[in-house]
Parts: structure tokens; C-alpha cells; sequence
């Protein structure tokens, strides 16, 4: 029972230590679990941060092109009005140079000029000043028209230059939009893994919710047997003292058999001395009644006879009958001690069955035999066994 009681308290504690550590590693992997989601979150708002950045400096790339866009529109316009006012120097260039060659055919066509008439000295000074100015015209329109064409080739320098810058920009634009479809996607790969650990980290919950219930099952469980333990540890100190005083019944029990022994061995010795004595007066009588028969005289030992009662009449009678009693009971354990043992031919197996008076109350059987005594479980009972019940052996 102890060996059990040792098994059962060690089964519990392992039990406990391998719970325990459970518990422990749940708890570890739960830490990890949470310092992974912090560092998910962590670089999920710094990709955030890089997200609205790289927002940011699209929009602010969009707003470049458009202005770009607006400063090239400007520039093709003012380069659409300096080639209509190129091609209207033009025309009036043409148109200038026309009239010259027409004003010098007139002029060759024309009569020399007298030099009497008063008249001809005006008109030739009125025609050079016409001419020069033409030509001051002209030459002004020339220089107009070079800086118109420097201009228009500056303008389609810059509307080259801003094409390149847009076509530039367009790159960035498309490298900021890649790179936010990357970002959105690891965006959406880190929610989904943050999702997954959220669902790992309600699992890990649950199952530490779970061993912790398991723990406090364990624990009630425990006390319980460590209750069932004290108890069976009382009751064993109970039957312990049982035991001890069993023996002591059983050690006075065999010490008056032994002292009942030794009477009966007197008495016996004393029965065989009288027997003795009464063969020898017997034989002495003989020979005196064939010498000539007289008689002699012989003392025999004083015989003391005691009056006994009609109970103690029944009790020598039954002993008799029968040849054993019961010395011990013990109902709890269903066994009882007889005064027969080895020494009486007793042996181990053997049935005996149990009178009171000369009723048949129930029957034992013999599990362990001593020289004197011999211990018997009770395997039929219809009354209560009683201390000096008597024993008569049955059929096997």
C-alpha cells in the first residue's frame, strides 16, 4: 500500500513538473510571439512613414511635371508667336526689298533731273531720307529678326531641355509608383502576417488558458489524494495498532496455551503415576490371593475430587466433542485464531467448522498455522464469531 501510495505521489508530481513545463514554454513562445508582432509593427509604421514620403515627393514630382508642363505650354506659345512675328519680319522684309527694287526701276526709267529747276533739289533730298530710314527700318528689322531666331532657339533648347526633365521626372514617377506597389504589398503581406500571429497569439491563450485549467484540475486532484493519503496513512496507523494488539492477544493467548499445555502435561503425568500405581496393586493382589490369600494393604495417593457445576459439566463434555476453540476475533479483517496448530496435525487449507452450543454457525479456513495456534479467514458466518466458540474440523 505504501509502495502505491509512493507511486501514485510521484506519478503526480511529474505530472506536475511536465505541466509546468508546458506552461513555461507556452509562456516563452507567447513573449516571442509578442516581440515578433512589436518589431511587424514597428516596420509596419516605418513603411508607413516611407509610404507617405514616397507620397509625398510623387505629389510633389506631379507638381514639378505640371508646372513643367505649364512653363512648356508657355514656352511653346511665346515660340508660336515669335515664328509668326519671324514670318511677319519676313513678309515685311519681302515686301520692303519688293518696293526697293521697284522704287529703283522707277528711278532708272525716270528723266535725269535739271539742275536749274528748283523743284528736283527737294524731291532727291526728300527720297534719300525716305531710303535711309527704310534701310534704318530694315536693319532694325534685322536685328529683330536675329534676336527672334535666338530666341526661338533658345526656346527650343529650353523645350528640349524640358523634355528631358519630363521624361526624367516620368522615370521617377514610375519608380516612386513601383516602389509604393511594392510598399502597399509589403503592407499587405506584413497585415496579413500580423493576422496570422494575432490568430497564433488567441491560440497560445487558449491553450495556456486551457493548461492552466488543467493545472488547477491537477492541483484539486492532488489535494484530494493527499487527503486520501493522510487518510489511508490514519487509517493504516489504525490497523498498525490493531496488529500490535492482535499480537499481544495472540502472545497471551499462546503463553496460556503454553501454561494449559504444561497443566495438561501434569496432569497426564500425574494420570500415567496413578495408572502405574493401580496396575502394580492389581498385580500385588494377584499374587498374594495364589500365595494363600491373604490380603495386603496398599496406600494409594489421596484423590481429590472437586465438585463441578452443571456449566462446567457442559464444558468438559463439549471439549470432548470438540477439539478446538477460537482464542481472537477480528471482524474487520474476516479472520479469527484458533488454539490448533502445526503441532495438532493442523495444516494449512484445512476447514473447520464453528459451534456454539450445537448449533453450526459458520465455517473458517486455515491460512497460516503457528505450533500452537493457527489463524483463519472466515468464509461463512450466520452469527457473529465470539471468543471460545468451538472448532470442529469438516470434510474437505
Amino acid at each position: 500500500m505504501e509502495q502505491k501510495i509512493k507511486f501514485i505521489v510521484i506519478g503526480l508530481v511529474g505530472f506536475s513538473i511536465v505541466c509546468l513545463f508546458l506552461f513555461i514554454q507556452a509562456a516563452g513562445q507567447q513573449q516571442r510571439l509578442t516581440r515578433e508582432i512589436n518589431d511587424l509593427k514597428t516596420e509596419n509604421s516605418s513603411l508607413l512613414n516611407k509610404a507617405n514620403k514616397l507620397e509625398s515627393e510623387l505629389k510633389a514630382a506631379q507638381g514639378k511635371i505640371d508646372s513643367l508642363k505649364a512653363e512648356r505650354d508657355r514656352g511653346v506659345e511665346e515660340l508660336n508667336e515669335i515664328q509668326k512675328k519671324y514670318e511677319l519680319a519676313s513678309r515685311a522684309r519681302d515686301e520692303l526689298i519688293q518696293r526697293l527694287k521697284q522704287k529703283s526701276q522707277v528711278q532708272a526709267a525716270a528723266p535725269a533731273p535739271q539742275p536749274v529747276q528748283p523743284q528736283v533739289v527737294p524731291a532727291a533730298q526728300g527720297g534719300d531720307a525716305y531710303w535711309g530710314k527704310l534701310l534704318k527700318e530694315k536693319s532694325e528689322l534685322e536685328m529683330k529678326l536675329a534676336s527672334l531666331q535666338v530666341d526661338l532657339k533658345n526656346a527650343q533648347i529650353d523645350n528640349e531641355s524640358l523634355r528631358r526633365q519630363k521624361s526624367l521626372l516620368e522615370i521617377d514617377v514610375n519608380r516612386l509608383n513601383s516602389e509604393k506597389k511594392d510598399i502597399l504589398r509589403q503592407l499587405d503581406y506584413n497585415q496579413k502576417l500580423m493576422d496570422s500571429m494575432a490568430g497564433d497569439v488567441v491560440r497560445e491563450k487558449n491553450d495556456k488558458a486551457a493548461i492552466q485549467d488543467t493545472v488547477k484540475n491537477l492541483r484539486s486532484e492532488n489535494n484530494t489524494l493527499i487527503k486520501q493519503l493522510k487518510s489511508l496513512i490514519g487509517r493504516k496507523a489504525v490497523l498498525d495498532r490493531k496488529v500490535q494488539a492482535l499480537q499481544d492477544e495472540k502472545m497471551k493467548a499462546q503463553k496460556r496455551l503454553n501454561e494449559t499445555e504444561t497443566i495438561l502435561k501434569d496432569k497426564l503425568s500425574r494420570i500415567d503415576n496413578l495408572k502405574n500405581q493401580l496396575d502394580t496393586t492389581i498385580k500385588g493382589d494377584s499374587v498374594s490371593g495364589s500365595d494363600g490369600g491373604s490380603k495386603a494393604s496398599v496406600e494409594l495417593p489421596a484423590i481429590v475430587v472437586r465438585s463441578t457445576s452443571s456449566a462446567d459439566k457442559g464444558t468438559s463434555a463439549q471439549a470432548y466433542d470438540f477439539p478446538g476453540k477460537i482464542l481472537a476475533v477480528n471482524l474487520e479483517s474476516s479472520f479469527v485464531v484458533i488454539d490448533l496448530g502445526s503441532s495438532s496435525g493442523v495444516r494449512v487449507g484445512d476447514t473447520f467448522g464453528v459451534y456454539r452450543g450445537d448449533n453450526l454457525i459458520g465455517s473458517v479456513s486455515v491460512i497460516q498455522t503457528r505450533a500452537g495456534i493457527s489463524a483463519c479467514d472466515i468464509k461463512k458466518m450466520s452469527t457473529s464469531f465470539k471468543i471460545g466458540d468451538h472448532l470442529q474440523q469438516l470434510d474437505s
